[in-house]
């Protein structure tokens, strides 16, 4: 599964850290280096084939469970909530053979990119810059909307953009506490997705995690009463309806492949 919690770095040795899912590349947004740069509108999602998971926002939660299944991947202070999109490592059944994305919900993560908020070295806590891979193919010097005007401030494109960033990003701490709460309160446990064909092949996935039922009704009424004042509670529910959708992602499966899956 990949690693969607890596850090954003605002300088030019961003080279020298792990660059944030999806970016080859990655360098804070410059009003004089980028003068010229121009947003065009999305045609596919083929830079997300490789991936089987995207990362969710905490108030993504209820609508992204509605079709994909909701997992806890990474440790510690890299938990993070992901939709699951693959049963196969760099393997994402969302997106078609033309590279247009297949759900009928696109995951905001897909939407910032080839953005991220980043935060300088030795900024405050609300000082983000504006980060940008320049090799996306979204990015343009001829095509689309233009990033800054003649005076290099931020046109009104670029601005909006700013802005669902910021959310996105509000989002996205929340989904962080919401991850680090049930898994300070021993409600995650580690599951496989063990799926057989009738031809034999057998595909697995190990490393998921997931809220265990038993573990939530075994919580003391004061820990249930702080999930629900929290809305904690309503979306690990949500969690639990969208384990629903493995059924989904293993027809997928079925589909790209062409084999036939085993009777359970």
């Amino acid at each position: 599964m990949n690693d969607a919690g890596a850090p954003v770095s605002g300088g030019p040795a961003a080279a020298a850290v792990a660059l944030p899912l999806f970016f080859k590349q990655i360098e804070a947004l410059d009003s004089s280096r980028h003068r010229h740069l121009r947003l065009k509108p999305r045609e596919t999602h083929a830079f997300a084939r490789g991936s089987n998971a995207i990362p969710l926002t905490f108030s993504e939660i209820p609508r992204a469970s509605q079709e994909y299944p909701i997992v806890f991947a990474g440790d510690g202070d890299r938990l993070h909530i992901v939709a699951l999109v693959g049963l196969t490592d760099g393997e994402n059944l969302f997106i078609g053979k033309d590279g247009r994305w297949q759900g009928r919900y696109v995951p905001a993560y897909l939407r910032c990119f080839p953005f991220a908020l980043g935060r300088a070295a030795g900024a405050g806590e609300n000082q983000f810059l504006v980060a940008i891979d320049p090799s996306a193919d979204t990015i343009s010097e001829t095509e689309g909307a233009a990033l800054f005007n003649d005076k290099g401030e931020r046109s009104a494109t670029l601005e909006q953009l700013v802005e669902f960033l910021r959310h996105y990003e509000a989002q996205m701490e929340l989904a962080r506490k919401f991850a680090k709460a049930v898994s300070e309160l021993g409600l995650l446990v580690s599951v496989n997705a063990d799926v057989r064909m009738k031809n034999g092949t057998k595909y697995e996935m190990s490393g998921l995690r997931v809220v265990e039922r038993g573990a939530l009704q075994r919580l003391p009424d004061a820990a249930k009463l702080k999930l629900y004042g929290s809305e904690w509670l309503e979306m690990i529910h949500h969690h639990f309806a969208s384990l629903q959708s493995l059924s989904g992602l293993v027809d997928r499966l079925a589909e790209h492949t062409g084999a036939v899956p085993a009777a359970a």
